[in-house]
């Protein structure tokens, strides 16, 4: 049982390791962008991009989710994950690119009046990109390949970067050449993706092993992790489209720079969770869960509520330093979303433990309590205190969910709170002796 825990805090934090690269890329896509658009375009961005955001969040079914669980517990084979997640991921974004266009012809004179259309129409070309991204990122995920699903993020955030700086400021074509930047990024994650699976993965593509069986044994699991996918992405987002509606498109630009900032805790927890669901869905050892899940959470809450304080004490020099003064409210922004964030990023750690269990009906049950006390405080808060309303009404929102999330896993594994929310002695042991094994490898390579 030792040598699993070190094996898979091992992995974690190697994979913690490269998705670093991560985190200093997408810092750099969001000043890049966040200074050459202003705070207005860089609200209109963001209300753009959530167009096929929502799209394929709402229409992929659950099929990314499922796909984990499947090929991990290996009751789909590599072959028919690829070829039928190809067609299932192609065929959902024609669906989906159909209905955007009828929704900008059908909201464009009120929604969408202040957006040119034709970038919104532009924004539509994404959807393919994105759909095959999440379905072939989660075949990484689900035969443990965590170095290529990690490269694969890397490679469309880089490409994004490069796009970005080549047509915001080589091309000079600002709101469009971002649009761009954002649908070039997905084209090459996915053509590296491709790339990778049949050359070092043996994965082959037919239509031949495209399985009606298997997609249905997906759907029927995939559509409850849907839902509460749905209603996660809808407790993350409507905070923005609020905003969009009540308020201007500047105010929606420097809540997102907030956000987006806020958002790179979850960094860490997304980093184990990606080894940890695949690990607990291919488990059936009770005690094997219970052990990972808990350690992961006490490794997570401590780390995040440090990096917390060192954020809240530097948040005004960063902004200062890379953004205009008027993005300087960000930064009140972001210390409004801490506390929230923060808990957020444990919940992650259970929700992926439960979904894992093959209960995902129970992160959705929780996803439709937030979704409703969202936007409850965010119709309240937003109209009398505007885009500081809509950080107070999230952070609550993710505290409420925390509690709620802790409950149930407490009574799911039968373990105690301060088993998966407090460090304990073994843990920093544990630590200390995977830190001297790095350091002994170091030293041996060098």
């Amino acid at each position: 049982m030792k040598t699993q825990e070190n094996s898979f805090l091992s992995n974690s934090i190697i994979t913690l390791t490269r998705q670093v690269v991560s985190i200093v890329i997408g810092l750099l896509i969001l000043f890049i962008m966040a200074k050459g658009l202003g705070p207005s375009g860089q609200g209109k961005y963001t209300l753009i991009t959530y167009l096929p955001l929502m799209l394929m969040t709402f229409l992929n079914f659950g099929f990314n989710s499922s796909t984990v669980f499947f090929v991990s517990r290996k009751k789909v084979s590599l072959n028919s994950a690829f070829s039928t997640n190809i067609i299932i991921g192609l065929g959902l974004a024609i669906v989906s690119m159909l209905i955007g266009v009828f929704v900008i012809y059908l909201l464009s004179e009120t929604k969408f009046h202040e957006i040119d259309t034709s970038i919104l129409f532009i924004s539509l070309l994404a959807l393919p990109g994105m759909f095959l991204m999440i379905f072939l990122q989660t075949i990484f995920q689900g035969i443990q390949d965590f170095k290529a699903f990690n490269s694969a993020l890397v490679v469309q955030q880089f490409t994004t970067l490069f796009f970005l700086v080549l047509f915001l400021f080589l091309v000079d074509i600002h709101l469009l050449g971002a649009i761009l930047s954002f649908i070039l990024g997905y084209v090459c994650a996915v053509l590296y993706m491709i790339y990778y699976l049949i050359k070092y993965s043996r994965a082959s593509f037919s239509f031949k092993n495209f399985s009606s069986e298997h997609m249905k044994e997906m759907l029927i699991y995939g559509i409850k992790a849907h839902v509460s996918n749905i209603m996660t992405f809808l407790n993350y987002r409507l905070d923005v489209l609020l905003l969009g509606y009540f308020l201007t498109n500047s105010a929606v630009g420097v809540y997102t720079v907030a956000v987006n900032l806020g958002e790179r805790l979850s960094i860490f927890s997304q980093s184990f969770s990606q080894v940890l669901l695949p690990r607990i869905a291919s488990s059936d050892i009770e005690e094997d869960r219970n052990k990972i899940t808990s350690m992961l959470s006490r490794f997570i809450l401590v780390l995040v509520i440090a990096v917390s304080i060192l954020i809240i004490l530097f948040s005004d020099f960063v902004i200062h330093l890379f953004l205009d003064q008027e993005y300087m409210k960000s930064s009140l922004l972001l210390k409004l979303l801490l506390p929230g964030l923060t808990v957020l990023t444990v919940e992650k750690i259970l929700s992926n433990d439960l979904a894992g269990r093959g209960m995902p009906e129970l992160n959705m049950y929780v996803s439709f309590v937030n979704v409703v006390l969202n936007v409850v405080l965010n119709l309240i808060f937003i109209p009398a205190i505007g885009v500081t309303g809509a950080a107070i009404s999230s952070s609550i929102t993710y505290f409420v969910s925390f509690i709620i999330k802790s409950f149930i896993y407490k009574s799911v594994t039968k373990q105690k709170f301060s088993d998966f929310l407090l460090i304990k002695k073994e843990d920093i042991a544990l630590l200390l002796k995977i830190y001297r094994r790095f350091r002994y490898r170091s030293v041996v390579n060098k």
